[in-house]
């Protein structure tokens, strides 16, 4: 029997890229899975996602209500509402497998699953298993995994760690990937700095690598592109002395890999494996309030296996970086061992194989 197949990527980027990744590979091989239709459902307010826009398959919108900040009685009615919507939505295509991508927008479809006996499969980025992994493993018949998690699950459910699902317009064109011979080469004059704030932006990363700009050394050895996220684009651009490439958003990230030989950014699962992918060291510096504190365990993870540095800190202070940076400027070897050690970690076809550890008879 052909499978029609549901993908639940809703919540923030860090959920839908990894979703239009698998939805791509569906696709693409539809008669190799004995797949018939592919659907990704997201939340209406993903509405603007580029990924979304320009998906691969059909995306079934839904505005199921996150609980925070409703009251006991009114978030049950709301939810049920949806609810309701899905199942009918569902059964209309005939869905007979659910992808869970993780985050509470993935919650309808995965009660479907449920409910209703259709096959569920679970994709958790991060080194520390969210609510819905948490929860509903022990109802899926297989959990893949980007990262060794921290912690075993309670519940008995084949894993297998394979990586985060990366888009095909993100995937580097060569597969070599990296020349880090070239790339990390001692005698470049310049070193080039990618920084990612994240799909939202991150004043503390902006502000912080502004104030490195100001030491004479590094302006003189390194050269920053801050990719601000488009609401602190123009404080960002205010507050800028040195000769900083700023941009609000960038839709084809490739391009900017390609350019660095280094990144700055937070540590959501879907950052570091694009990074990985093109061989790039990092310093990671995590989002505090992310739940469980997971990037600080994605951090670390990285960072115990030579591919990363660790900035645990909420201030903008930038003398941690200031060093780091500085004693890479004398020792640019360590540069490129670290970038080896990313790629080491990568798998760049880890959306195919996903599929295929999900699918394959």
């Amino acid at each position: 029997m052909n499978e029609s197949v549901i993908i639940a990527a809703g919540g923030t980027g860090g959920h839908i890229s990894p979703g239009v990744a698998l939805a791509e590979i569906l696709v693409e091989k539809k008669e190799h899975f004995h797949v018939s239709d592919v659907y990704i459902h997201s939340l209406l307010r993903n509405q603007n996602n580029p990924d979304l826009q320009n998906a691969p398959c059909e995306v079934l919108w839904h505005n199921v209500p996150q609980f925070r900040g409703l009251s006991i009685p009114i978030y049950p009615i709301l939810f049920l509402i949806q609810f309701i919507k899905t199942i009918l939505t569902f059964r209309k295509r005939k869905v007979t497998a659910v992808i869970g991508m993780g985050g509470y927008s993935s919650f309808p479809a995965i009660l479907y699953a449920i409910l209703f006996r259709k096959k569920l499969f679970l994709c958790e980025q991060n080194c520390i298993p969210g609510k819905i992994t948490r929860y509903f493993a022990k109802y899926a018949e297989k959990l893949a995994l980007s990262f060794p998690i921290k912690n075993s699950l309670a519940v008995p459910v084949e894993t297998k760690i394979i990586g985060n699902p990366i888009r095909k317009k993100v995937v580097p064109e060569s597969l070599n990937i990296r020349q880090n011979e070239n790339l990390h080469d001692s005698r470049k004059n310049t070193v080039n700095v990618l920084v990612l704030g994240g799909s939202q932006g991150a004043r503390q990363l902006n502000n912080m690598i502004l104030k490195t700009m100001e030491n004479s050394e590094i302006s003189q050895k390194f050269r920053f592109r801050v990719l601000t996220g488009t609401s602190l684009y123009d404080e960002t651009v205010k507050k800028a002395k040195g000769p900083a490439e700023i941009i609000s958003y960038a839709n084809d990230m490739r391009p900017n890999y390609e350019w660095a030989n280094l990144v700055v950014a937070r540590s959501g699962a879907g950052v570091i494996a694009e990074c990985l992918v093109f061989g790039l060291p990092m310093v990671l510096i995590p989002y505090p309030y992310a739940a469980d504190n997971h990037q600080k365990e994605n951090a670390e993870y990285v960072e115990k296996e030579g591919a990363a540095y660790t900035i645990q800190s909420t201030s903008e202070d930038p003398s941690p970086l200031v060093k780091y940076l500085l004693d890479w400027k004398s020792n640019p070897e360590e540069l490129k061992t670290m970038g080896q050690n990313s790629l080491r970690l990568s798998n760049v076809n880890a959306a195919y194989q996903t599929v295929s550890y999900f699918f394959s008879h």
